[in-house]
């Protein structure tokens, strides 16, 4: 953000006596806009920039000082703990305001709306952040005023501020008249003619010219920088024309300075002669200037200041010590605030014909009066606005700079790489969401039949042949290609990769390491992600050469893995390889590409935003790309694609040097499913697997059956065939379901179905919500199946699933993304979603809230409170306003597998009319009959009154029969009619032979059984991971088994490792053989029971239930462990029969 700060330039307003100013009447003939999307877009930049503008509080440990001669001093604030900020630090403010209270009496909100100025202890700019070891480095705004330990807070700079005023603040009242009608032009499809036509520029641009409102459509190495200077040198044949150049950041205003004066240097020379063009703000790079003997375009500006700068800004990635970066970026502060920048004079000088920005540069010249006054009567400074890497800018921000033009707009960008980056727009109302997370390019989708006002470049010029077949099949529908010129280039990549392949994926399974190695972890302060095992992979591909001497480029989505390989290269002395994020690298390029997915199961992204991700990531390689993933990685919507396109490999040692290999089985590059779908088998013979090698009978081992069994075609029941082939009306659905019955089965087909009905419809949103984040993987791969099943027989609509138009999102997500609309966030309720939901709903009345989604799925839905329910349900649109049932929210819900212990909600409360549109699933496909009656059981002895309601529901329909057994009441399961064994289950008096225990049943099952260590899950609770980790796991790796704690993620396996987790995040999955250790610590505070969460535990299990703990030491303990023994006699007791005679 450095780039936009250093354009930050306090220079005093227009002076209009000693010259006129130039201005043009505004004349770009759009159609009128509407009044309501300027008061959405007004609202969804209010909400932004509050959201981007909060203040940290943070806590002062000690103070140190640095102190130079020369220099001055940096002060260092220790806050104790490692840090990272939800913004960027960069011309953020450190301040302590005389009235902080110490023992938070008021809200950090309280001081950032406080109506009264508050007096300050100490202030200063953040220079540089050690977010590592929790050190910001601050250069005092009163050298008096020190710093001292204690609380105070971080102020964000607000980058949005002049955005924010434009859209809301009163001194642009008149002005907001002009941007409905530029709103509805960004939203696409709007290409009226030019007022002043000119048949100028280059020969096959003349036509597209020749419209108020175009797009110059450039993928990557199609050289839309490069056209954009020719067509602008050529244009200015005609003299009417005064050009304003925006793009993103300094780099990239300057390449797009650079091609334009090259492009002058040819064409019309006379007006670099003439001083016309001109390259505006501080933070343009003065070497380069000079160097390609353009200065003169940065003429106004002080040379020497800028000079320094850059020098300055050069030997920042140089430096190792914390205390240097923060002198020399304090240094690079003062430059940039001293001197006399004539911006705003050469701004509206109609002398300079071409004036060169940034897009915040530009932006900030609307709070000038003489050009605000400008823009209220109708005019303009520019005839035409380019605005370059538009795919990064708002529709908001974009109709806020169209305002500079008056005669025509162009944007110049990419919609399939990087969009705008918004906190807040992903739970947003629809109609306010477009105006934030969607750019001026958004809308273009199709690559074929774009209008004439739309000039797609399809020939690119960077990316070798093999790397641009990769990235034009993956996001461009294959219409982009490779320059006949580019084809023909003699290449100097190293045969290590030449000889091999130019598009790898380097399969990380195949490593020789644990799970762990290759499974992201959190990174410092426990944010972003970090991947072990990429540095060992990175020697390996580095032990050749020529590749460590290649310019080259580690790129990975997130900053943590970025900053680690950054400096793993500093420490190898690799100065021509570079590590960055994907974020920043947007119209960079290098010769060979090290994409690291590190963590590609994240939904920090949704899938359209993750393939953007991966396109710039691809596509930055001139030669070649190598992408670093795993199989289960691969396996995500985003990366699938890529594997019929990329190479899988893997380096191996031979004869003391690496060498490629292929894996052994292209077929075993699929990665294994933790969870099957919920159906029921096509038929139950056995397969010829089944059967021993010499005898020809049958095959006992568990381990082959269940191999067997892998291979039958799974059919829909005959309940599940009628709901998913229910017509879907727009009205509220309620599916409940027992344990195993396939209600998300149901789930993905309805919300399949939804989007191919909702197709078309440009504003159309669809949510799925759920509260186990675990789930977010097997949801996307069980809805794109369920779309490819719905799409089977139809020939010509193949499209593929409509991302776009769906969001997953944890019910956290959605509460983090509403509750600052109320000034509330979810740091002060923790987990408990529901109290937050319920304070909102106090604060807000669900009348005045606008529709986030025009259909909404909830998935275990007895996890979110009424509260939260009510809330989901109150943001689905109507489609008659008077009828509340007319939303399309489709519920599905089990009561037993409660483990939040939230309340059971009443439909009719929410304004649901569920009668004759509810259904109960009354089948089970998962677990054995023995498996499900021995949970329903226990789960009815532990939970006592509270679960009696719902089990007198199943006894009246017939799902459970009571009987006795042994003596005792027991429930018979009649909705589970699948045989198997008994479930196992052992107490011991010591936790140290339990854990020998089921380590030699383990063992017993992976060895003898032939069951894969990925057919079993340990299901612990809270606490007991450490005794897991501690007594179970070296026991297993003694036989080559890893037991790896996985939870709140989607869940990864290679072959010789078992997962441990927790019930909450195994629901909605299962597995063959389930074992659940330590019982006894099915227990919470105070002595409550978890029996919700032992019961989902158990009923996870399809083939073998096996459950281990000891006495237990507390009363609550015994009984868990007393109420298992008692149900297992019962179960394994003979049941009477009853052989009487009716």
């Amino acid at each position: 953000m450095d780039d936009e700060l250093a354009d930050d330039d306090h220079d005093e307003a227009t002076d209009i006596a000693d010259f006129k100013p130039a201005r043009f009447s505004s004349d770009l003939r759009l159609p009128a806009g509407d009044e309501q999307q300027l008061n959405d877009a007004a609202v969804a930049v209010r909400h932004e920039f509050r959201d981007s503008s909060r203040w940290k509080r943070l806590n002062c440990m000690k103070v140190s000082v640095f102190a130079e001669r020369d220099r001055g001093m940096v002060y260092v604030v220790h806050i104790g703990k490692t840090v990272e900020f939800d913004w960027t630090w960069e011309g953020a403010k450190a301040f302590c305001p005389n009235s902080l209270d110490e023992n938070d009496s008021f809200s950090d909100r309280f001081y950032e709306e406080a109506e009264y100025e508050d007096a300050i202890d100490w202030s200063g700019e953040i220079v540089e952040v050690d977010e590592q070891h929790g050190c910001l480095f601050v250069a005092l705004d009163d050298p008096e005023a020190i710093p001292k330990a204690g609380a105070f807070f971080v102020r964000p700079f607000e980058f949005l501020s002049v955005l924010h005023a434009i859209y809301n603040s009163d001194t642009f009242e008149k002005v907001r008249e002009r941007l409905p009608a530029r709103l509805n032009a960004s939203r696409g499809g709007v290409h009226p003619g030019i007022s002043h036509t000119a048949m100028v520029g280059l020969s096959h641009l003349k036509s597209w010219w020749q419209h108020s409102w175009s797009v110059l459509w450039g993928p990557p190495g199609t050289g839309k920088t490069w056209t954009s200077g020719q067509q602008i040198a050529r244009v200015l044949s005609d003299k009417r024309e005064r050009i304003l150049i925006l793009s993103t950041t300094n780099k990239a205003t300057d390449a797009v300075a650079l091609s334009l004066g090259e492009a002058v240097k040819s064409v019309c020379p006379v007006e670099l002669e003439n001083e016309t063009l001109r390259r505006i703000g501080k933070g343009a790079s003065y070497q380069t200037f000079v160097n390609r003997e353009l200065d003169s375009m940065l003429a106004g500006a002080e040379s020497d200041v800028l000079s320094k700068i850059d020098g300055l800004a050069q030997q920042l990635p140089l430096f190792d010590s914390w205390e240097e970066k923060a002198f020399t970026r304090k240094q690079i502060s003062e430059l940039r605030s001293t001197g006399n920048d004539r911006s705003n004079r050469i701004f509206v000088d109609p002398e300079n014909r071409v004036v060169i920005a940034t897009a915040f540069k530009a932006m900030s010249f609307l709070k000038d009066d003489t050009i605000r006054q400008m823009v209220e009567d109708g005019e303009a400074p520019f005839t035409t606005i380019f605005i370059d890497e538009a795919g990064l800018i708002s529709r908001s921000a974009i109709a806020a700079l169209s305002l500079l033009a008056a005669r025509r707009v162009v944007l110049v960008g990419d919609s399939k790489q990087l969009a705008p980056i918004s906190r807040i727009s992903r739970v947003l109302p629809t109609r306010q969401q477009t105006w934030l997370a969607s750019s001026g390019l958004s809308h273009l989708e199709e690559t074929r039949d774009v209008p004439t006002a739309v000039h797609l470049l399809c020939e690119q010029r960077r990316m070798h042949p093999e790397v641009c077949k990769v990235v034009s099949t993956f996001q461009y529908n294959g219409v982009l290609k490779t320059a006949m010129e580019r084809a023909r280039q003699e290449s100097s990549l190293s045969p290590f990769l030449s000889d091999w392949s130019r598009t790898i994926w380097y399969v990380l399974d195949e490593e020789d390491c644990d799970l762990a190695a290759i499974r992201a972890t959190r990174g410092p302060g426990n944010k972003s992600w970090i991947r072990q095992i990429t540095k060992s992979v990175l020697q390996k591909l580095f032990s050749d050469s020529d590749v460590r001497r290649a310019n080259g480029l580690f790129i990975s989505p997130f900053k943590a893995q970025a900053n680690a390989i950054g400096e793993s290269l500093a420490d190898w002395r690799m100065h021509s390889w570079e590590s960055s994020t994907v974020h920043s690298q947007q119209g960079s390029e290098t010769d060979i590409v090290v994409f690291d997915t590190v963590n590609a199961g994240s939904h920090t992204w949704g899938v359209v935003e993750w393939k953007r991700l991966v396109n710039v990531a691809l596509s930055r390689a001139r030669e070649a790309v190598v992408v670093l993933a795993s199989r289960a990685e691969m396996d995500e919507p985003y990366l699938r694609p890529l594997k019929r396109q990329l190479s899988p490999s893997v380096l191996v040692r031979e004869g003391g040097r690496y060498k490629w290999s292929q894996p052994a089985d292209r077929a075993s590059m699929e990665s294994s499913l933790v969870a099957e779908q919920k159906a029921s088998y096509q038929n139950r013979s056995r397969t010829p697997e089944s059967y021993t090698e010499k005898s020809g009978q049958p095959n006992c081992r568990m381990g082959d059956q269940i191999d067997a069994r892998k291979g039958m075609k799974r059919l829909f029941s005959q309940e599940q065939t009628r709901l998913t082939n229910l017509k879907l009306d727009g009205k509220p659905r309620l599916v409940r379901g027992v344990a195993g019955s396939g209600k998300s089965v149901v789930l993905c087909n309805w919300l399949a179905k939804t989007a191919k009905r909702l197709r078309g419809k440009t504003d159309a949103r669809i949510w799925a919500v759920y509260a186990n984040r675990s789930l977010h993987k097997l949801l996307c791969d069980s809805i794109e199946a369920a779309w490819e099943h719905q799409s089977d027989g139809e020939l010509l609509d193949r499209s593929s699933f409509p991302w776009e138009n769906v969001e997953l999102l944890h019910v956290k997500d959605v509460l983090s993304g509403m509750l600052p609309s109320v000034q509330m966030t979810m740091d002060q309720f923790g987990f408990d979603y529901d109290r937050a939901a319920e304070e909102f709903l106090n604060q807000q009345d669900t009348e005045n809230l606008l529709p986030r989604c025009t259909a909404l799925f909830i998935d275990e839905a007895q996890d979110m409170g009424p509260s939260t329910l009510r809330l989901l349900l109150s943001v689905v649109e109507q489609s008659d306003k008077a009828d509340a049932n007319s939303r399309s929210a489709h519920i599905f819900y089990d009561n037993a597998q409660n483990v939040y212990d939230t309340k059971t909600p009443k439909w009719a409360e929410f304004g649901l009319d569920m009668r004759g549109r509810s259904t109960i699933m009354r089948e089970s496909f998962r677990a054995t009959r023995q498996i499900t009656e021995l949970a329903v059981n226990v789960l009815h002895r532990l939970s006592g009154d509270t679960g009696r309601d719902d089990q007198q529901e199943l006894i009246s329909l017939g799902l459970l029969k009571p009987t006795t057994r042994n003596g005792e009441d027991w429930l018979e399961a009649t909705f589970s009619q699948i045989e198997g064994p008994k479930p196992i289950f052992h107490s011991f008096d010591h936790r140290s032979d339990e854990m020998a225990a089921i380590a030699k049943h383990l063992r017993h099952l992976i060895e003898v059984e032939g069951i894969s260590p990925i057919d079993i899950c340990v299901i612990y609770n809270g606490s007991a991971v450490r005794i897991l980790e501690s007594q179970l796991a070296p026991k297993l790796a003694q036989f080559g088994v890893e037991l790896s704690f996985q939870k709140n993620r989607s869940f990864e396996r290679i072959e010789n490792t078992l997962i441990a987790t927790t019930p909450h995040s195994y629901k909605g999955y299962e597995a063959e053989v389930v074992v659940v250790p330590c019982v006894d610590h099915y227990v919470a505070r105070e002595g409550k029971l978890v029996a919700n969460a032992l019961y989902v535990a158990m009923t996870r299990a399809r083939s073998l239930l096996a459950i281990y703990g000891i006495s237990g030491v507390s009363e609550a303990s015994r009984k868990v462990v007393g109420t298992i023994a008692d149900c297992v006699r019962s179960q394994n007791a003979q049941p009477k029969v009853d052989v009487s005679d009716d």
